[in-house]
């Protein structure tokens, strides 16, 4: 009893801890060994470091980086067309899974943005991971996938050899997917050395049955393969943040306390150079205007970027923004659409995907094949002045680019959303086109037309409304 009090006399301040002692004192007449468990608990609670509260979080820029290593055994899948659908899935995926950790952990121990990095492969994230930004964390992800037929499967395939011409094909195959995730947490100093607060590895399992037949067809093959990695991707998840905020901030507060008792770089940076990083932004406007093109210099120039957008039931158009495989289009072009493709005034075209959609601004981001496409420059749309002239290119004739040279007529707001009102009306097909400065830098994204057709007028998004939306997509 008299360690009891000395452990109740330790934890007085907390409110909810002195309640449980009450109870602990109450429920003494427990089996001894239920006793035991409990006073170990309240050990261990009490011996957590000092600067471990629910609400004290990480006040440090983080970073996530995710790779992924999908191996599919006894299979062709990377050898056919299938592979450009993997990549796109994966590439969803992954961003997916990162996005919802993010969230996940701004709630719990960082405090403020988890940016996310772009890409699965483990290539696009090397720099990254060897520079870091310093003053910051870095929680590094690694997955290894590995797909393929159970040890059983042999023997089904015999089994089934007898029974092949029966109605309903037995399912007698299985096909497992197994996810091995290591998740690494470093801290990178002022100086960018990297700490390792931590190292935890993690795997699910997961497996689905199928007959003969499914088993030969690769397009079987891949919708296994779709349901298995969402299933283990989530799966992996909430292990993840079962565990990682906890563990993060004990070690954070034992390894790095100095660094994390200090004003973060960033804000003492800002302090420091505020007004001088304005002044300097006012000198760099004045010296660098942007060089106005004529109109056919401007076409040659933006045009490789500038595709139109087919889908089953609508067409629009669309422009590539990160040489990475991303692209804008409108939502409205591609909502609900099973397949998109995007065709370029060069000629060929891409299958896309869409990874990321906002309704309020109308926007859809499109993943597609990383094809040495050039982005186009976006500008700011806050500089634009009205009366301004602009130029909103796009693929709304049924033939070749619809090339409208126009001004910026004023600044409206429609449903919360400010938009750019132009002296043109733009046909149905330029949903999604940039429209564009005098130097060819995007500076709206023509989302729709007027509400009244005889209105001689049309609408885009200003480009500082959407970049909010994909900015970390760009290069």
């Amino acid at each position: 009893m008299a360690l009891i009090n000395k452990v109740s006399g330790l934890v007085k301040s907390s409110s909810w801890l002195d309640c449980s002692i009450h109870s602990l004192n109450a429920s003494f007449a427990m089996p001894l060994l239920n006793r035991l468990v409990l006073l170990g608990l309240f050990l261990t609670v009490i011996s957590l470091p000092a600067r471990v509260h629910a609400d004290d979080r990480i006040n440090r820029p983080a970073y996530l980086s995710i790779s992924l290593d999908p191996q599919l055994y006894d299979s062709n899948l990377w050898e056919t067309s299938y592979q450009e659908t993997l990549d796109q899935f994966y590439t969803a995926e992954v961003e997916d899974f990162g996005y919802g950790l993010a969230e996940g952990l701004e709630k719990t121990v960082i405090r403020g943005r988890l940016k996310v990095l772009p890409g699965y492969r483990a290539e696009d994230q090397q720099s990254f991971r060897q520079e870091g930004e310093p003053d910051s964390f870095l929680l590094a992800i690694d997955l290894r996938y590995t797909y393929g037929l159970g040890n059983g499967s042999p023997m089904a395939a015999m089994a089934t050899f007898g029974t092949c011409f029966l109605a309903s094909p037995i399912k007698m195959f299985r096909y497992s997917a197994r996810l091995e995730g290591r998740v690494v947490v470093y801290y990178i100093n002022e100086d960018q050395e990297k700490i390792r607060l931590l190292q935890k590895d993690y795997t699910s399992e997961e497996s689905l049955k199928g007959s003969f037949f499914d088993a030969q067809e690769m397009a079987q093959e891949v919708k296994w393969i779709r349901q298995l990695t969402r299933k283990t991707l989530t799966d992996m998840s909430r292990q993840i943040l079962a565990e990682l905020p906890l563990q993060l901030l004990q070690r954070s507060w034992r390894k790095i306390a100095d660094e994390l008792n200090r004003t973060p770089t960033a804000q003492r940076r800002s302090q420091l150079v505020a007004k001088s990083k304005k002044s300097r932004a006012r000198r760099s406007a004045r010296k660098k205007t942007p060089k106005s093109l004529a109109l056919p210099d401007m076409i040659r120039q933006v045009s490789p970027a500038i595709f139109k957008v087919l889908t089953e039931k609508s067409t629009g158009s669309g422009f590539i923004i990160s040489d990475r495989g991303y692209a804008v289009t409108s939502l409205h072009v591609v909502e609900g659409a099973d397949s998109i493709r995007l065709q370029f005034l060069k000629g060929g075209s891409l299958k896309a995907r869409v990874i990321l959609s906002d309704p309020k601004l109308d926007i859809a981001v499109l993943a597609l094949p990383p094809e040495d496409l050039a982005p186009l420059q976006l500008g700011q749309s806050s500089t634009i002045d009205v009366g301004a002239a602009v130029v909103a290119i796009g693929y709304g004739e049924k033939f070749g680019l619809s090339v409208v040279q126009t001004t910026v007529a004023r600044v409206e707001e429609y449903q919360g959303v400010p938009l750019l009102r132009i002296d043109s009306q733009l046909g149905e097909g330029n949903s999604g086109g940039p429209l564009l400065d005098k130097s060819g830098r995007v500076i709206a994204i023509n989302i729709r037309r007027a509400d009244n057709p005889q209105e001689h007028a049309s609408f885009a998004i200003p480009i500082d409304e959407a970049r909010r939306f994909f900015s970390h997509l760009l290069n």
